[in-house]
């Protein structure tokens, strides 16, 4: 099962390295998603990594850098896969430099599993997908509708969203091909030793980290 890592949209204190700690932990794919970041705060952040940990890092903004620092892959938002005429050059733009990077893109609905894509992805993040309180699925969500979508869609969907340790033997249980994490981790006040909990559970459940 794959395992992810989302970062904060705001910057925690050191992060860089609690990023590498987690990739010399076993983690094997960071979306590096900071909205408000310019291109030299994503260059900067990059930097402040180890290189030979830059092949696990997805980037959802600046996608340029993923070639300048041959970076895993690159996750599209709404915005660089609008059908509006504006936009046309930038999905050109994307089949044409990033035929063979990893994609991937997300789904808030569940409906929206079933869509055809005019791009091939690698995988699909489906979310806000638990309540972190109580670990029970959200409004819009069912557990047949989950498991369907993962069985017959076709595609590779991660689970994404108010996601705990607890959510790891559902997601298992549900079909998905992986798991995000975000706000168990970076809220947790060690980020690091929040992620070694959920290899923990990963080890314990007898899950394979891809």
């Amino acid at each position: 099962m794959r395992l992810l890592v989302i970062t904060p949209t705001k910057d925690v204190e050191d992060e860089p390295a609690l990023v590498t700690s987690m990739f010399e932990s076993g983690l094997t794919t960071l979306h590096l998603r900071k909205p408000k970041h310019s291109t030299n705060e994503m260059r900067d952040y990059i930097k402040a990594i180890p290189e030979h940990f830059h092949n696990r890092i997805v980037i959802h903004s600046h996608h340029h850098l993923a070639l300048k620092f041959k970076l895993k892959g690159i996750h599209l938002g709404r915005i660089h896969l609008s059908r509006k005429w504006k936009y046309l050059f930038v999905r050109l733009r994307l089949k044409m430099q990033f035929g063979k990077t990893s994609k991937s893109r997300s789904y808030s609905k569940l409906q929206q599993v079933y869509q055809k894509e005019e791009q091939s992805f690698n995988y699909f993040l489906l979310g806000t997908l638990f309540n972190n309180m109580t670990g029970a699925l959200y409004s819009g969500f069912y557990e047949d509708g989950v498991i369907a979508a993962n069985k017959n869609s076709g595609k590779d969907l991660i689970a994404r969203g108010g996601t705990t340790i607890k959510s790891i033997a559902k997601a298992r249980q549900f079909g998905f091909k992986g798991i995000a994490f975000n706000s168990y981790i970076w809220n947790s006040g060690a980020p690091t030793q929040a992620f070694l909990k959920v290899l923990e559970e990963f080890k314990r459940l007898e899950i394979e980290v891809e």
